[in-house]
């Protein structure tokens, strides 16, 4: 039997809320399987599970994305109210057409592998190198975009030149729609919806190519997990990647930084240690806050829990201390 990750049910399961939202779900079970069939595989394309997509022949095309006996089963299973109920609690149904699909699709749900875990200061630096390199990126992404896609509209150049003028600064969204004929502006916009999508990859990539050294001084393991297949041959890089170049993803170098990390953390099961922070060496003479670590010759290591004018209580392992600071 081939297998899910549990910790993919509930994106799973937002999938299917998504879809009861839309649909009358006592009519047309088998467009509602079409519909779970292809949120089901994009939820795998942008987990790396594009083994699971491929074992059940299902693609990424959404034309074709399920086989007719798969959908013809799912459909079955929704038809009956054993398995699924239109008319019973609505907070129940997401997780029962995750079970239906799941079910049909002869999937059992499995925990995830065991994580690597590194230090949080590793974190930092590997979001540093990332941020170092979107923070160049992202300034002229309008116009590596332009630049791309502006060759392979030679076609409709009058028409691309116009679209192009109305494009907002991030180079996403038009200003104002311009009268142009329908069938070349649609010509232009799969272009510049491609270059966006390579323009977003290039980046990414080199951010990445700019942090592994990092990650590899800390774990050569850890750093060899961004470039190898998840499940078939997606790599954490690669959907990371994908997920980047999607139109909610930001287009600022710290939050995309940010949210480059929890993906490649999330993809290549890799987790961060609590940072490490640093302990002052008590002195009468120093100032000390809430929450600070202080290292005292007696007591050894303990954290400041409150501050009353010239007296600072400090829990170390043996018990509470009271001490005097800001003697300076």
């Amino acid at each position: 039997m081939s297998t899910f990750t549990r910790a993919h049910l509930a994106t799973l399961q937002e999938v299917a809320a998504r879809i009861i939202d839309t649909r009358d779900l006592e009519r047309a079970p088998e467009r509602l399987a079409r519909e779970l069939l292809d949120g089901f595989s994009d939820v795998c394309l942008r987990a790396g599970l594009d083994g699971v997509v491929d074992k059940l022949g299902l693609t990424d095309d959404p034309e074709a994305t399920e086989r007719p006996e798969l959908r013809a089963a799912l459909a079955a299973r929704l038809a009956s109210k054993d398995d699924f109920d239109p008319g019973g609690p609505r907070n129940a149904k997401p997780r029962q057409l995750a079970d239906c699909l799941l079910a049909a699709l002869g999937l059992a749900v499995v925990d995830e592998p065991p994580r690597l875990t590194l230090a949080g200061e590793v974190r930092d630096e590997v979001l540093a190198a990332l941020v170092s390199v979107l923070d160049g990126a992202l300034a002229t992404f309008r116009d590596e975009v332009l630049a791309w896609a502006r060759p392979r509209c030679e076609e409709h150049r009058a028409v691309f030149n116009k679209i192009a003028a109305q494009l907002d600064e991030g180079g996403l969204r038009m200003l104002r729609q311009p009268k142009v004929p329908i069938h070349a502006a649609q010509a232009v916009q799969q272009q510049l919806t491609a270059a966006r999508h390579a323009v977003i990859d290039r980046a990414v990539s080199a951010a990445i190519d700019r942090a592994l050294p990092v990650l590899a001084a800390a774990s050569a393991e850890a750093a060899a997990r961004i470039d190898e297949p998840i499940s078939l041959r997606l790599t954490p890089r690669a959907v990371a990647s994908r997920r980047a170049a999607e139109p909610r993803a930001p287009r600022t170098g710290a939050a995309l930084g940010q949210v480059l990390l929890d993906d490649l953390s999330e993809l290549a099961h890799l987790a961060w240690l609590a940072r490490i922070q640093a302990a002052r060496t008590y002195s009468p003479r120093e100032t000390f806050a809430v929450g600070e670590l202080v290292e005292h010759p007696k007591f050894g290591r303990g954290t400041v829990a409150s501050v009353a004018l010239q007296r600072v209580e400090v829990e170390f392992p043996e018990g509470t201390v009271t001490l005097v600071h800001a003697r300076g």
